[in-house]
């Protein structure tokens, strides 16, 4: 194709196809938020509106105490499975350890089992806890983690001032009165 200054030679151009444009937001959310409730609506009918409670908050409920029952069911069954798995991984480890002659002490043993439980125990916290988290997500929109979930605060990384007034009122104190 050859460009002149005011006409193309040779063949006509193709007309170029764009892709579709992303719809804007507000409208997938509108949409996301109506197949949720349909979706509430599926899995546990209609529910009654009564005490004040908007059909939205009484999903929510419903919703809750369903991943709450599901996440229990997912915990004991996972952890049932992994307890199995690793007595049977220690078992094995014990037979190869005594066919070569070595002797095994108690307290070893001990320790080996707990720490196969442990591990299964952290697995299947897990587990459970991606489960309430999946289920509140896709009949709720919002992601809410498990009331069982275990959130420890770590301390902060400054030390203990002893230089603050109370503790100096504190020494005064404890110096007046002869300690």
């Amino acid at each position: 194709m050859k460009w002149t200054r005011f006409k193309i030679i040779g063949p006509k151009p193709k007309p170029i196809k764009l892709p579709a444009q992303p719809s804007p937001e507000r409208f997938s959310a509108l949409q996301s938020e109506a197949s949720r409730a349909a979706k509430v609506r599926s899995k546990f009918g209609e529910l009654p509106e009564y005490m004040g409670l908007s059909q939205k908050s009484i999903g929510q409920l419903a919703t809750e105490s369903y991943a709450i029952k599901a996440e229990n069911r997912t915990f004991f069954g996972k952890l049932k499975k992994e307890i199995k798995s690793s007595r049977s991984r220690t078992a094995s480890g014990i037979k190869s350890l005594r066919s070569q002659g070595k002797k095994i002490k108690p307290r070893s043993l001990k320790v080996a089992k707990s720490k196969g439980a442990m591990k299964a125990y952290g697995e299947a916290t897990k587990q459970s806890e991606s489960v309430f988290k999946r289920i509140m997500e896709k009949y709720t929109g919002r992601s809410k983690s498990s009331s069982f979930k275990k959130s420890v605060k770590m301390p902060s990384k400054e030390p203990y001032s002893l230089d603050t007034r109370e503790v100096q009122y504190l020494k005064k104190v404890k110096r007046d009165w002869g300690y």
